[in-house]
């Protein structure tokens, strides 16, 4: 046969042992505030349909310049801090997407119906027997991981719930 041959694997075995043993990693998460913005809902989708005929939710999420913006600020710090402590070749990256894990803000909770889907103990204003207590009755997470605050407001409703069904004691 003839032509050229290009040999992919050339140098990928040093590559990796230089990318496994040469250096040591470290990946950190910093949190700042989301900031709510009206850009972000929950709504019924008007076609598609669950198995049961009910419409499904769609979500859309965005986020403000001003999080772009502390990220980038959060990141510089953090790199001139390793560098401080010696590390090398310190890279970072933002993103003004909140993790899917620290989701706030889809039925925030308010005094206002036209303003909220909750009232202040996590009631929906439509729904008498509808209470929700996951991280969504917050319009942002305040810069911290929030999951102590959602179990906290979790007990602090049901304590509203079995006020209300007359068995607190």
């Amino acid at each position: 046969m003839g032509g050229w041959r290009v040999d992919l694997g050339y140098g990928i075995e040093k590559k990796l042992k230089a990318y496994f043993t040469g250096g040591r990693r470290l990946r950190f998460e910093v949190f700042c505030d989301w900031t709510p913005v009206d850009d972000c809902f929950v709504s019924l989708d008007p076609i598609v349909k669950d198995k049961w005929g009910m419409p499904v939710a769609r979500v859309r999420t965005g986020y403000h310049p001003h999080d772009l913006a502390v990220g980038r600020i959060l990141a510089k710090k953090g790199e001139e801090l390793l560098q401080a402590m010696g590390a090398e070749n310190v890279q970072s990256s933002i993103s003004g997407e909140p993790p899917t894990n620290l989701v706030a803000g889809g039925c925030r909770f308010g005094a206002v119906p036209e303003t909220s889907v909750l009232d202040r103990d996590c009631r929906a204003h439509t729904a008498e027997n509808l209470y929700v207590t996951d991280g969504s009755f917050m319009p942002t997470g305040g810069s911290v991981p929030y999951t102590w605050t959602i179990y906290a407001n979790a007990f602090r409703v049901a304590d509203r719930i079995l006020d209300a069904l007359g068995a607190a004691g």
